[in-house]
């Protein structure tokens, strides 16, 4: 079968012919339908993210697939069934954190060496053995093609930041990075679970009115091209006092926008961080006490998340319909990986082995 190898980071990625996966206990055998191709891929293969990857490996984490054979000690899944692979897996005795992974991605603690070398590669591939615990079904019905269900891999991230940070029907969101493919999502998900407002803040002006034009009643956007007191202001005022802050902002090196979302809530509300900011956060002491604020960390998602946004697109509660995914042939991988960087909002990369 075909594969994307690498063999070292900083190395060039080689699609290369290998032996099909073997069965293993707790593991089952997918037959890649579609593997996300993620904006920053680039930057994992080079070692600048500085990713633990457990080399030689085959790449790729999150895709779709169809199960083509389950190991004996695995129950509730059947040859047939198409699933959405989740790369996140790692210990599940209790107090044991660092040996977490993603999968034919990086390792997460300085334990994360024995988790690799059980489940090390990835869905850049014709096939994959993946772990049983993080398949989760998806309904032949849904109506949605295997490239548009990729986008389960951003959306999932986007889930697990709202339902962490108790977003209910009725409440006002701010999703700072809104621009971005996790951010776009969030306002799709937010939409969904009934958010009465939802303020969408970023850099990308065309990407902001697309995305106001999905909801003009609920979706309000706040540029964050303007200096940082003048869009502060921009954000509390439009905001008007919000329940939750989404921070999904990329690799950016200011605290400036974070601060500006932590500044819009009301007393009482809870900010969530999720995205990639590489700048300390000067968090205002006095006013979390005497606001009551609640600030927290998510990564990755819960293991139902999947299965509950399928479930509300299989209802018609979430619309999918503006997600744009571009799909290319695994022996194009390149290409998709160079045009993957460009490409934010509804729009994303595609791998079709």
């Amino acid at each position: 079968m075909k594969a994307a190898r690498l063999e070292h980071l900083g190395a060039a990625l080689k699609v290369e012919n290998i032996g099909e996966p073997q069965l293993r206990a707790g593991g089952a055998i997918v037959r890649i339908l579609a593997a996300r191709v993620a904006s920053y891929t680039d930057q994992v293969i080079s070692g600048e993210l500085g990713f633990t990857t457990p080399t030689p490996c085959t790449l790729g984490p999150t895709a779709i697939g169809v199960i083509e054979a389950i190991a004996d000690d695995v129950f509730g899944l059947s040859a047939g069934q198409t699933v959405f692979c989740d790369a996140y897996i790692g210990s599940r005795t209790i107090g044991v954190t660092s040996d977490r992974i993603l999968i034919g991605w990086t390792g997460l603690g300085p334990d994360a060496g024995r988790t690799q070398s059980i489940w090390r590669d990835g869905s850049f591939a014709e096939k994959a053995l993946w772990p049983a615990e993080c398949l989760t079904p998806i309904p032949d019905d849904l109506g949605l093609t295997p490239e548009a269900l990729t986008y389960l891999g951003y959306s999932a991230i986007a889930y697990g930041g709202l339902i962490r940070g108790g977003l209910h029907s009725g409440q006002a969101v701010i999703v700072n990075g809104a621009t971005g493919s996790i951010g776009a999502s969030a306002v799709l998900l937010a939409l969904a679970m009934g958010a009465a407002k939802i303020v969408a803040v970023g850099r990308d002006g065309e990407m902001l009115d697309q995305l106001r034009k999905l909801a003009p009643k609920r979706i309000a956007p706040v540029s964050l091209d303007a200096a940082p007191e003048v869009y502060t202001e921009e954000l509390r005022r439009v905001a008007g006092g919000a329940d939750l802050l989404l921070d999904v902002l990329g690799k950016v090196t200011t605290a400036a926008p974070t601060l500006a979302g932590i500044h819009a809530l009301r007393r009482g509300g809870t900010a969530v961080f999720v995205g990639g900011v590489h700048a300390d956060i000067p968090l205002p002491y006095s006013k979390i006490m005497l606001e009551e604020l609640t600030i927290r960390g998510s990564f990755m998602y819960p293991k139902h998340a999947p299965s509950e946004i399928i479930n509300m697109a299989q209802a018609g509660i979430l619309d999918l319909s503006p997600i744009r995914p571009r799909t290319f042939a695994l022996d194009d991988i390149d290409n998709a990986i160079a045009q993957a960087k460009d490409l934010r909002g509804f729009e994303y990369a595609v791998l079709v082995p």
